[in-house]
């Protein structure tokens, strides 16, 4: 058959239960590749700020089951997580990946939202306190933003909807507004730096999956890291 003559792959508009329970029993069955996990931490430097970037990395433990692309080079996947979490919300995933594939995986926490100060990563309390302070980023392990830098904005415009949305508004002149001004300019230094760290330019090609929040964070990462290879 002549390439003008090929029909071109489309995905289908829906997938049958039945088909998706088959899949996963596929995968599931696949043999597990024994994988190392690690936490790297680093630190990067955006327009004048310091930042600690949290990320976990995952990785056949031989390298040599890392599969290659139609390009030659070995598969890496770069994930981000939504906007409610951090890493450990994509680790079953990560590992499945890796464990079930053999690719490596990084994935990275947005600037501000690890919980530095515990090998947990938990975070303590909860995000708005009796005393009306609240659960703030930590952007490095040293950084802390006083109460004297936000006002607690309750906003019930919305409220048959979704209750009372209850935001911080950063206080012109103080760290957390210049930081969450420089914000956007840290997350693509992070992701790149990530990529970096971890997706040679010349031994992989990477592959791209934002979730929910992350998605547009992820098309952003496919506009500046030049071995990306798409958007999954």
């Amino acid at each position: 058959m002549a390439d003008k003559d090929k029909i071109p792959w489309e995905a289908p508009s829906e997938v049958p239960r039945e088909e998706v329970v088959k899949t996963s029993q596929k995968v599931l069955a696949m043999p597990q590749i024994k994988t190392k996990v690690r936490e790297d931490i680093f630190r990067i430097k955006a327009l004048e700020f310091n930042w600690d970037i949290g990320t976990m990395v995952y990785e056949p433990e031989d390298t040599s089951k890392i599969p290659t692309g139609p390009d030659g080079k070995k598969v890496g996947i770069f994930l981000l997580h939504g906007g409610m979490g951090d890493y450990k919300s994509l680790d079953p995933l990560a590992r499945m990946i890796s464990g079930r594939f053999g690719f490596k995986v990084a994935s990275m926490t947005f600037p501000g939202r690890l919980y530095l100060l515990d090998p947990s990563r938990d975070w303590p309390a909860d995000t708005l306190n009796p005393d009306d302070s609240a659960r703030t980023p930590l952007w490095t392990k040293e950084i802390r933003i006083t109460r004297d830098q936000y006002e607690v904005v309750r906003d019930v415009s919305q409220r048959n909807f979704y209750g009372t949305i209850i935001s911080l508004r950063a206080e012109e002149g103080t760290e957390f507004y210049d930081r969450m001004a420089a914000w956007p300019a840290a997350f693509e230094e992070a992701m790149k730096e990530t990529c970096r760290r971890n997706f040679q330019e010349d031994h992989y090609s990477i592959y791209v999956h934002g979730h929910s929040t992350g998605g547009p964070f992820a098309m952003i990462a496919t506009q500046r890291i030049a071995n990306k290879q798409t958007l999954a």
